[in-house]
């Protein structure tokens, strides 16, 4: 047999394909699942079992209602199925496209989340609040995809002090819920056994279509997440998706690097505002110092001052009271030519009246005294 090549295969079913009338112009009815726009619209047209690759081409776009073009929707798309040979991919390429209801996938979702919220799943008050400084966090993710990668570079790279453990776990498929909620109930039971403690979770995977992240929303991933007695942080896929587990977990990353970022604080940051708290504080202390010391300086020299102007008062105090003692000194007097007259009681007789006469009289001088009797008495403005 001759063989032949992957271009003559994929070009012969390109062939094929095209040339089926059944597969132009047919009309699919499915649910828009992963949208995303690139100028065209790229997005999957899914049923309960199966999906096919769906595109409409930018200067298709005009022609149909933008409404109808968001994940979950369910619609009636007119169009053609066609080969890439070159990739050996197949695409629906649609034309026209008409509302048929809200898809199933979408209506589950808003029926469980209508659920769990009337349960008080999503309440504030049941959000446990994330540790400041976490010493040790686990992360319930896939070990083969870029989540985890994303998850280690952030954290350690913000903070090495910080011990990671890792539960791995199936992000997608059917055993997915299941496992994603064994890594929860082991990270609870891990803290239980007081061999470890871990101080928060990250439970999570990156990007995907709807399908790949439909485990997060299940019942049992959520009521996983809201009886964890340690603190999660959902982090599933890119910014757009929302989950069940980001309305049920105490904290949401809108991707898993953004929830390494809110998980731990970074430590350099840290560092630098100790450093500059050290350097105010050396500072605000020598200011104070300064102070102080100018503030003892002051009232050092005002005491010193004060005590100069007493000591100056009591020195002036007792040189006018010496001066007033020295002029009252009775010797004083005598020496300015006075006489002392005293009675036979040695006291100084300072009134004519009590002078008698024929009395006899002790008389004090300045260099001595002498005795003297009264022959007569004189009282001023009398004469005896």
């Amino acid at each position: 047999m001759k063989p032949v090549s992957v271009t003559q295969v994929n070009e012969y079913l390109a062939n094929k394909i095209d040339s089926d009338f059944n597969l132009r112009n047919v009309a699919i009815e499915g649910e828009i699942s992963g949208l995303t726009r690139k100028g065209h619209a790229y997005f999957s047209l899914k049923d309960e079992q199966c999906v096919i690759r769906s595109v409409v081409w930018k200067s298709q776009l005009p022609k149909i209602n933008p409404e109808l073009l968001e994940d979950g929707r369910n619609v009636v798309a007119v169009g053609s199925v066609r080969l890439y040979a070159k990739g050996g991919t197949y695409s629906f390429q649609i034309h026209y496209m008409e509302d048929a209801g809200v898809g199933k996938a979408k209506t589950a979702f808003e029926a469980l989340k209508k659920k769990l919220e009337a349960e008080g799943l999503f309440r504030p008050e049941y959000k446990k609040p994330l540790p400041e400084f976490p010493e040790c966090v686990g992360v319930v993710t896939s070990t083969e995809g870029d989540a985890l990668r994303d998850i280690q570079k952030i954290i350690l790279k913000k903070n090495n002090y910080v011990n990671l453990l890792i539960f791995p776990t199936y992000v997608q498929g059917v055993n997915a819920p299941a496992s994603i909620c064994q890594g929860i109930h082991l990270a609870n039971r891990v803290n239980e056994s007081g061999k470890r403690h871990i101080d928060l979770l990250i439970v999570g995977r990156g990007g995907g279509s709807p399908e790949d992240l439909a485990a997060f929303n299940e019942e049992s991933v959520a009521r996983a997440i809201f009886q964890s007695d340690i603190p999660i942080i959902s982090a599933v896929g890119h910014e757009p998706d929302v989950s069940i587990s980001d309305y049920v977990a105490d904290a949401r990353g809108a991707t898993p690097s953004e929830a390494a970022d809110m998980a731990v604080p970074d430590v350099h940051e840290i560092q630098k505002r100790i450093a500059e708290c050290r350097s105010a504080l050396s500072e605000s202390l020598r200011f104070k110092l300064l102070n102080e010391k100018r503030m003892v300086e002051s009232l050092t020299q005002l005491l010193c001052s004060n005590m100069r102007n007493r000591v100056q008062k009591a020195r002036n105090e007792m040189e006018q009271a010496l001066i007033k003692l020295r002029e009252g000194n009775p010797k004083r007097v005598l020496e300015r030519g006075f006489a002392a007259v005293l009675n036979e009681a040695g006291t100084i007789v300072s009134d004519i009246d009590n002078v008698s006469e024929g009395e006899e009289y002790t008389v004090l001088l300045r260099n001595g005294r002498f005795k003297a009797q009264v022959t007569g008495k004189n009282k001023e403005g009398h004469d005896e």
